[in-house]
């Protein structure tokens, strides 16, 4: 009998090894980019400094701004045809802006330069997004025909569009 018990003991534990597995209880990490890539649309500000005084240049309202993803934590972001005062500046892409999480909202910050006919241009970019909603500013430091150096301010808050 007790050689039974035995037996039947062994076997109880050599089962339970069978029907138990390691899981992975963690859950699948969530792409940041996969978060906020899409197409945007909101009000773009835009602010000249002369002279040590900030000068309203225009709002354009309604202006769109494609997210793309560049990497699961980083995003492209462009603006077509940017247009400010009736003056055609073309196409400001920003590449690779890493994001980084503060709780439930993604920073940015990124770097591009625009040359075109009118003008050069460094921009630096910082923005975030936070619940389906896109915030960005622009410092522009450009300079007109060559010789006219201009600060631009940009400012944008946009929402995803489904």
């Amino acid at each position: 009998m007790k050689k039974s018990l035995f037996y039947y003991v062994l076997a109880m534990l050599c089962m339970v090894g069978l029907f138990t597995s390691c899981s992975n209880d963690e859950d699948a990490a969530v792409s940041a980019a996969n978060e906020v890539v899409g197409e945007y649309s909101g009000k773009l500000d835009v602010v000249i400094s002369m002279g040590g005084m900030d000068v309203p240049a225009g709002t354009i309202d309604p202006q769109a701004i494609t997210v793309t993803k560049a990497g699961d934590n980083s995003i492209n972001l462009s603006i077509t045809n940017f247009t400010f005062q009736n003056i055609p500046l073309g196409n400001i892409e920003l590449k690779d802006c890493a994001l980084t999480a503060n709780g439930d909202k993604y920073n940015f910050t990124g770097t591009t330069n625009l040359d075109n006919q009118m003008l050069t241009a460094d921009i630096a970019a910082t923005g975030s997004f936070s619940n389906g909603t896109l915030t960005l500013d622009l410092d522009i430091d450009a300079v007109l025909g060559g010789t006219m150096n201009q600060t631009v301010k940009v400012t944008y808050s946009g929402t995803k569009q489904k």
